[in-house]
């Protein structure tokens, strides 16, 4: 396996482990505490991203964590979050779909548009460039 696709494979990974932390915070917040769905998911988005900048940090990049590499990880999440939160209350208010089934739909949406933005903003992990 190439180390472009381990990579790949890595990033999905913690991606999936933050899709499961986000996807029990926002039913928590949501259907336990009675929050309202829209500040629930964006919570949810930013404790499970949070935990993604981490684990990518060590594990998939192995570029280490730091100031400046966290605050282009949250700008680019910042960015990912109003478009996923505006669509959401599309999916959920105008189409009628539930809000958990809504953001499993923005969850699909942001795995690869995250992966390529992190890649190449938050990383700074050139597309031409060896993986660590």
């Amino acid at each position: 396996m190439s180390a472009r696709l381990r990579q790949l494979w890595t990033f999905c990974a913690v991606g999936l482990g933050c899709f499961v932390l986000g996807l029990a915070v926002l039913l928590g917040l949501g259907e336990l505490a009675g929050m309202n769905y829209l500040l629930a998911y964006v919570l949810s988005f930013i404790v499970s991203n949070l935990a993604g900048y981490l684990l990518n940090a060590r594990f998939t990049f192995g570029v280490g964590s730091n100031h400046g590499g966290a605050a282009r990880y949250m700008a680019v999440n910042m960015a990912l979050v109003c478009v996923s939160t505006a669509i959401l209350k599309l999916l959920v208010d105008g189409l009628g779909i539930w809000y958990v089934t809504a953001a499993i739909v923005m969850a699909a949406f942001n795995a690869p548009v995250g992966y390529l933005a992190q890649r190449l903003f938050t990383y700074r992990v050139g597309l031409g460039s060896r993986p660590a």
